[in-house]
């Protein structure tokens, strides 16, 4: 009696059958899982799975690093945030209650120095007054006052517009120079309303928008740690570094994708190296900005309709820092400062400096909203950009960025402070214009007029047995709490919750 050897093609085909009848009849309780960028979704996604024995998981991610928005980096005396800064609320907020108990997290003095361009201080009214306008133009904080005035706009903008010179007409009425030097500020505060939300344009932010605010402090910093304290949490890389998950071997760095193929048995995923990889489940955890640019090419077949319009509807814009390191403080390490310019100095900033963006006749300088000290870095400054020239003030070199840094330190501050000097060291933030973010975070854009687009971006991708394909995080995905981290956290548990329970119940 002879004995049939089967081919290595037989054998394959009925591994493959074998795989996708215990998909199908849901026997496989490890069923091979692909998590698409290693942020705080990502991360999120892969440590409760693996906490939870998914353990057949990757992390394909196409930085060289870990974190996605999320970037601490050693600058000076401590780490600083060239993404994620600050721990926005207590109550509700994930991130707070993962590290209440190791009292890392400081309160953020917020209260702004504002300056003039003649280089005088500006009285603190003003900047209160600046801050408590911009917080009323949201319609949903129920302020009738200006519901009475703005209820049938659209967007922050047209309200601002609306309502911005009687407002401060009224206010200072009895006071000519301080009228005159508001108005001047109309510039400052719509970056200030930008930075926010990280828009291009205040005419593209809702009024009414779904975002829920945390309660408590909403500007907890991380005290020279950086926001990748968080990840070191969720990876139990901290406090003890030795109880450390072992998912971290799981994470592939330097994969970008580029095609994602999905079906009624596998997924397949393709890499700009050429490498590719198969499983059961795939969580796209890549940024808003990524679907915007790439959703065509990424996803076959295609996404549903009701998919790409969430992706073109929601609001993704960027904002930028520039991390100044000087070889000693000469600055006020206890506030932030914001400078105001003059109609007129705003003009001389073409001959008196000359250099970098110009858009209609205005300088880059001007899109600055603050500087403000790096905690427990005494060294630091960190000064916010904002507005419609971020994409070009990325592509600057850093020569001009610190130049035109220095000439607003000793126009505005000169007068002021004493031995101010040039900086020795200079980092900038490029989210914009790295292909692998497209952006920073997104809002509720005044475009968009349907309701709950982002459960329909978190809306996972079903196979005909009803089980999940694609599934997708990040803090675009969040009905509420979209663009902030405990958002994008949030969202990636949920998604392994999906699986979770999914498999529980088969």
């Amino acid at each position: 009696m002879s004995l049939i050897r089967p081919s290595e093609m037989s054998v394959k085909c009925i591994i493959l059958l074998v795989t996708n009848l215990l998909y199908t009849y849901g026997l496989n309780k490890n069923p091979s899982i692909l998590i698409i960028g290693a942020g705080p979704s990502g991360i999120a996604a892969a440590s409760r799975l693996w906490k939870n024995n998914f353990t057949n998981l990757k992390i394909l991610e196409a930085e060289n690093r870990i974190g996605g928005r999320i970037h601490s980096v050693k600058f000076g005396d401590a780490y600083v945030d060239l993404g994620g800064e600050w721990c926005h609320g207590e109550k509700g907020n994930i991130v707070f209650d993962m590290v209440k108990q190791y009292d890392i997290l400081r309160h953020t003095n917020a209260s702004i120095q504002m300056y003039y361009s003649n280089g005088t201080l500006l009285d603190q009214k003003i900047y209160n007054g600046m801050a408590e306008f911009a917080k009323s133009m949201y319609a949903s904080l129920n302020n009738t006052e200006i519901e009475e005035k703005c209820g049938n706009l659209s967007s922050i903008g047209e309200c601002v517009d609306s309502q911005f010179n009687s407002t401060f007409a009224e206010l200072y009425q009895n006071d000519s120079d301080l009228q005159t030097i508001v108005t001047e500020a109309k510039g400052w505060l719509e970056g200030y309303i930008l930075g926010y939300d990280s828009a291009f344009t205040i005419h593209d932010i809702a009024r009414k928008s779904a975002y829920e605010q945390c309660e408590g402090d909403l500007g907890l910093n991380w005290n020279g740690r950086g926001y990748k304290t968080i990840l070191e949490v969720m990876l139990q890389q901290y406090p003890d570094p030795t109880q450390s998950l072992a998912v971290t071997n799981n994470i592939i760095l330097n994969k970008e994708v580029t095609r994602i193929i999905w079906n009624n048995s596998a997924n397949h995923v393709l890499c700009l190296d050429n490498t590719t990889y198969a499983a059961d489940h795939v969580i796209f955890t890549a940024s808003l900005g990524v679907l915007k640019a790439s959703h065509e090419s990424l996803f076959q077949p295609a996404l549903s309709d009701e998919m790409v319009r969430a992706i073109k509807n929601i609001g993704f814009g960027a904002i930028m820092k520039i991390i100044l390191h000087f070889p000693h403080t000469w600055w006020d390490t206890s506030q932030p400062y914001a400078f105001i310019w003059s109609a007129a100095d705003r003009k001389k900033i073409l001959t008196e400096f000359g250099k970098g963006p110009v858009r209609n006749g205005r300088s880059w300088l001007t899109e600055n909203l603050s500087f403000i000290p790096a905690e427990n870095n005494p060294k630091v400054l960190i000064g916010f950009f904002a507005g419609e020239m971020v994409p070009e003030i990325e592509q600057e070199s850093n020569e001009v960025l610190s130049a035109g840094c220095m000439y607003m330190f000793r126009k505005f501050l000169g007068r002021t402070h004493n031995n101010i000097t040039d900086p020795d060291d200079i980092i900038k933030s490029r989210w914009y214009s790295n292909p692998h973010f497209r952006g920073t975070y997104s809002y509720d854009s005044a475009k968009n007029t349907e309701q709950g687009l982002q459960n329909k971006l978190a809306a996972p991708l079903l196979r005909k047995s009803g089980d999940p394909a694609i599934q997708f995080a990040g803090e675009a995905t969040h009905p509420y709490h979209f663009s902030t981290v405990h958002g994008a956290i949030e969202s990636g548990f949920r998604e392994a919750d999906r699986l979770i329970h999914y498999y529980a119940q088969h």
